[in-house]
């Protein structure tokens, strides 16, 4: 999932790890297990390009994916003052 950091609240004084943080904890607080997109990040040594998200359904229900979903984008208003 790619987010726009950009239009995030706190975007002129946060970089993009720490908005990624941010809504990641948000995820955590609302039980929604996600891996943050820097975790996959080939060269750890550049600035991050973008605020990516990666999660799977293999294992998960519809019921539960649905829940999951709803809860992860409840974390995600949350991080940009949507709520």
């Amino acid at each position: 999932m790619k987010l726009d950091h950009t239009i995030h609240p706190h975007a002129s004084e946060k970089s993009i790890l720490e908005i990624e943080e941010e809504i990641f904890n948000n995820c955590i607080s609302k039980k929604v297990l996600i891996a943050r997109g820097s975790w996959f990040q080939a060269e750890h040594d550049k600035p991050l390009e973008g605020l990516y998200f990666r999660a799977t359904y293999a294992a998960a229900t519809e019921e539960n994916m649905t829940e999951a979903i709803r809860r992860l984008g409840e974390a995600v208003r949350e991080s940009y003052g949507m709520k």
